[in-house]
């Protein structure tokens, strides 16, 4: 009977010692590089034995061929040496076998390559280390490559720090080293995918943000909060949204309801709704806050919202005051609408135009130029001006050129200026009307030195100037330039023969001289 057991377990081993497992494996190589062949073994290598094959031939050592356990280095690589390798691996219990299918590329570098996938920003180490590539002899130098081009940085690491998208790329690492008093080379590929690192927004109340609602006690009242939550299915995970009454949680207060509601908009932006229903408004929820609450791990927030009571005399108080508000623009509007007719009443009721006429002074002292308009401004220096200022409204006019003396008494004009309210100055225009006849033409009229002292008095005297241009295109060249710098832009008048006798021309012009 023993000896029959023991048969049967030498059958069951040399049965087992059959089995064969298969594995195959794509790789690359490049021409005159070193290649490097793995046996996917899951057998002790030091009580295995390994033979390699390639179509069927038995490979044995040589200048070219070095076998070191489960490696097989093909040194200086050639294009002959692509093909299928059949590596057996033995043991006294199993037998497995691996099946590499090497291709061998032009180079530098591989197209076949590793893969590394990153976000932006993030930091990613590339290794080239002893145990990613094994070499023969001394290992003497490591170079970086980016897309075949030498990075010029060296040494078994690369370290990527906060990488962008134009950190994406194949990085192969050569590694160079010594074996048999020979150089040799032998490189790895990555392929480094950087993908754009996803904008995290945290949750947030939008509202109520700091809000204040009017109620009246006793009644049944809905709060309502609105929040942001996150993009995508995945932020509704771990998120609470809850409210709060005065730092405390609502189960003091069976009574109240809270119910969240959530919706998906676009761009995949996840916003919720929660309700608290008071069925009862009690006299001790005003004055206190109400939060709204939302966290989640990317972060938090709240609103808050006030109860007040919702008094009469509060909204009385707020109608009044925007009311009061309305009153005083529209006072400011119609005051500044109608403010020069408001005051030529009041100087007309508080007598101020007798206070001229019964002193020995002008409303003003009028000077026309001479120019290729002067015939309209003479007209209306002499016609015009007075037959509505004095005829009209009593005003006192000291018209140069017909109240001055013969002599043309510069003493005299000085005396008048002295006297009057404001100086007119009468601009012509540059475009002459010659359907207008001057009244006449021996009117008594300054000389031009004369003209220049009078002018110069307008300035020592400080008299308020006001300009009144006859037509367009003035001619202000007539003017010196001390007098045009002395004109303020308000006193700046215009007058057409369009103007009407009640218009705005005649209220400014009254306004300015009374």
């Amino acid at each position: 009977m023993a000896g029959v057991l023991i048969v049967l377990i030498n059958l069951i081993f040399s049965v087992s010692a059959s089995i064969c497992i298969e594995k195959q494996v794509e790789t690359t190589g490049v021409e005159d590089q070193a290649t490097i062949l793995f046996c996917e073994s899951d057998l002790d290598n030091e009580s295995s034995t390994f033979t390699w094959t390639k179509d069927n031939h038995t490979l044995e050592p040589s200048s070219r061929i070095t076998m070191q356990g489960q490696i097989l280095w093909l040194l200086n690589t050639t294009s002959s040496d692509g093909g299928l390798y059949v590596c057996r691996s033995t043991n006294s219990t199993f037998s497995t076998e691996t099946r590499v299918f090497l291709s061998v590329e032009a180079g530098p570098c591989l197209s076949l390559y590793d893969i590394d996938v990153t976000q932006e920003k993030n930091n990613i180490s590339l290794s080239c280390s002893e145990e990613r590539i094994p070499v023969l002899g001394q290992r003497l130098e490591v170079q970086w490559w980016k897309d075949c081009k030498s990075t010029g940085l060296r040494g078994s690491e690369l370290n990527l720090f906060n990488v962008s998208m134009s950190s994406k790329g194949n990085y192969t690492c050569l590694v160079i080293f010594r074996h048999e008093d020979k150089n040799y080379t032998t490189s790895l590929t990555y392929q480094l995918i950087v993908k754009k690192k996803e904008t995290v927004k945290e949750p947030r109340v939008i509202q109520p943000r700091n809000k204040t609602l009017y109620v009246k006690p006793g009644v049944e009242i809905k709060l309502e909060c609105n929040v942001f939550i996150g993009i995508g299915e995945e932020s509704k995970q771990e998120t609470s949204v809850y409210w709060i009454i005065n730092n405390s949680y609502i189960d003091i207060y069976p009574d109240l309801q809270q119910n969240l509601t959530i919706e998906m908009r676009e761009k995949s932006w996840i916003y919720g709704r929660l309700t608290l229903l008071i069925p009862e408004i009690l006299p001790e929820f005003f004055g206190i806050p109400f939060h709204c609450v939302i966290l989640n791990p990317v972060g938090g927030d709240q609103g808050q919202l006030w109860l007040s009571r919702d008094d009469y005399t509060n909204h009385a108080w707020l109608i009044t005051v925007v009311l009061l508000v309305l009153a005083a623009v529209l006072s400011a509007v119609l005051l500044n609408f109608f403010k020069i007719d408001l005051i030529l009443a009041y100087r007309h009721l508080c007598g101020k135009d007798k206070t001229i006429q019964e002193g020995n002074r002008y409303n003003a002292c009028v000077l026309y130029f001479p120019g290729p308009g002067s015939s309209t401004a003479e007209d209306f220096a002499l016609r015009i001006l007075p037959s509505m200022l004095e005829q009209q409204h009593n005003l006192r006019l000291f018209i140069q050129g017909r109240d001055t003396d013969t002599g043309g008494n510069i003493a005299s004009m000085t005396e008048v200026l002295s006297r009057s309210q404001v100086v007119m100055l009468i601009l012509p225009g540059n475009n002459e009307d010659d359907t207008l006849i001057p009244i006449s033409k021996d009117q008594n009229r300054l000389e031009d030195s004369q003209l220049s002292v009078f002018l110069s008095d307008i300035t020592h005297f400080g008299v308020p100037l006001l300009l009144v241009e006859c037509e367009d295109d003035a001619d202000y060249s007539l003017l010196p330039e001390s007098i045009q710098s002395s004109i303020k832009k308000d006193r700046v008048l215009k007058w057409k023969s369009a103007v009407e006798p009640n218009g705005p021309f005649w209220k400014k012009l009254r306004y300015h001289m009374t």
